[in-house]
């Protein structure tokens, strides 16, 4: 009996040595494949820096330079609309912008939520990210010498710049976007801050040919151009951009950015053939939320025509960090700010609060729409954009929140995410000239009127129509057929 035992335990060990063995091997098959597959992968990379290297030198072409779209909602009225007499109002009450004290932003975060600068060392950039100290490596064979707005000379520096040790700080830039969630206007904004550390205000240049080197080592598409001795850097955008001005090649659009106003028709040279490793073009929305900070980064906002509306004390936390980093965002079309995830924190707060309020009374869906076109109408006071920063500027969902003041394009986002989170209808955008409104696909028809989209009947809901009920248009819209975008 111990004979038999002694050798099946023999028997056993043998079978795992061999298992073990086997594993082995295989665990160094895999590595010797993804060494091979990464050393093919540099390999092409190398070629394809060098085969841009020789296209970059060749004579860049001339564009004109058109001057920035109009936000083709337009210039919205001054002043609300309301819906029978105009209530009065006791007393003013602040809005827009609130000041440094007000905003309550620690030092550091007063000027950008990305901060950069060179290490004493001159091997890394140290960086203050939404509060956060980072490090990222930076060569010093990574710092290019004086360049040109000149096609030889961007094709040199291009050159200088492959040659140079600079994957570790294309890594560490993929890390942090991958740590922060950071969507890809932070990722710009992030290596627009690393050249500034760099080459400092008076190296734009050398700061634009850095800036195109490593977004399309990120595989982004942009490109550099040259308007008299200065590089400017282009990008194209999935979304539409306004205000930015922009040449345009076979249909796709380049923003021009740029240290200085460009007027239209100035003559623009660059590039028509992208780097061959450029996939990906520059999104705005926001896919997913990003982790700017901790808890000492929000600031519980109590928020009064709410609480009024609401019959308690109604408080939400917002962001500073993104509030400041969405401050000069650039302006693109409203379904851009749609599709933008909203901060957990500031959303489980809003939603929760107003399903509380639509389950605890057993409103219906009509009751609870009801309820939501009222506290929006009425829970924001009015104000232009031109009145809150002096120009264009939509707002996301958590600046509504936090500056408490916002016009019909914003109150027409807020209202369709609350319906569509709190109740769960859909909703369309009802664009007119300079204003636009909503429409809410109820399960029953609802007096009022209405738009067929898509074979669903959609009924008017106008936030900025104060105190209009559910099927109310403006009289001076009564006659005019919108556009109509879908908000699912």
């Amino acid at each position: 009996m111990c004979k038999s035992v002694k050798l099946i335990f023999i028997l056993s060990l043998l079978v795992l040595s061999v298992t073990l063995s086997a594993q082995d091997d295989r665990r160094k098959a895999y590595e010797d494949f993804i060494k091979q597959r990464n050393a093919e992968f540099e390999d092409w990379r190398d070629k394809a820096n060098a085969e841009f290297t020789s296209y970059l030198e060749k004579a860049w072409e001339e564009f004109m330079v058109q001057t920035g779209r109009k936000d083709p909602v337009g210039e919205v009225p001054q002043n609300p609309e309301y819906y029978g007499v105009k209530p009065s109002q006791s007393g003013e009450r602040s809005h827009g912008i609130p000041s440094d004290a007000e905003l309550g932003f620690p030092e550091a975060m007063k000027d950008m939520p990305i901060h950069a600068s060179m290490a004493a060392s001159a091997e890394q950039i140290n960086i203050d990210f939404f509060g956060f100290p980072e490090k990222v490596p930076f060569s010093a064979s990574m710092k290019i010498d004086d360049v040109i707005a000149k096609e030889k000379s961007v094709a040199q520096a291009w050159e200088m710049l492959s040659n140079s040790e600079y994957l570790p700080t294309v890594e560490a830039i993929k890390n942090m976007k991958e740590r922060y969630g950071l969507n890809d206007w932070a990722v710009y904004s992030l290596v627009k801050e690393i050249s500034k550390a760099v080459y400092g205000e008076y190296g734009v240049n050398q700061q634009v040919v850095t800036q195109m080197f490593l977004m399309s080592q990120l595989e982004y598409k942009v490109r550099s151009g040259s308007v008299g001795d200065e590089l400017v850097l282009l990008i194209p955008f999935k979304e539409q951009v306004y205000q930015i001005p922009y040449v345009s090649d076979n249909g796709v659009d380049f923003f021009i950015f740029s240290n200085n106003t460009l007027s239209a028709s100035t003559p623009l040279y660059t590039f028509t053939k992208d780097f061959s490793m450029a996939k990906n073009i520059i999104s705005l929305t926001f896919p997913k939320e990003m982790h700017l900070g901790g808890d000492e980064y929000y600031k519980v906002l109590t928020l009064p025509m709410w609480s009024e509306i609401l019959g308690e004390e109604f408080k939400v936390p917002v962001n500073q960090t993104y509030v400041n980093f969405t401050y000069d965002y650039p302006q693109s079309d409203l379904i851009t700010y749609h599709r933008s995830v909203v901060d957990t924190k500031t959303s489980q707060a809003v939603i929760k609060g107003i399903r509380y309020k639509i389950i605890r009374e057993g409103m219906s869906d009509v009751e609870a729409v009801s309820y939501i076109l009222n506290l929006v109408q009425n829970g924001f006071e009015y104000k232009t954009d031109y009145e809150m920063f002096g120009r264009a500027k939509p707002l996301f969902i958590e600046e509504s929140l936090y500056y408490g003041a916002n016009n019909c394009k914003d109150r027409v986002l807020i209202f369709s995410w609350m319906v569509k989170k709190a109740v769960g209808l859909n909703t369309i955008l009802l664009g007119y000239p300079n204003h636009v409104a909503c429409g809410v696909a109820f399960d029953k028809p609802v007096e009022g009127d209405a738009f067929m989209f898509e074979g669903v009947n959609y009924t008017v809901c106008d936030p900025t129509f104060i105190n209009a009920p559910i099927g109310a248009t403006m009289p001076r819209y009564k006659n005019t057929n919108p556009s109509i975008v879908s908000l699912k």
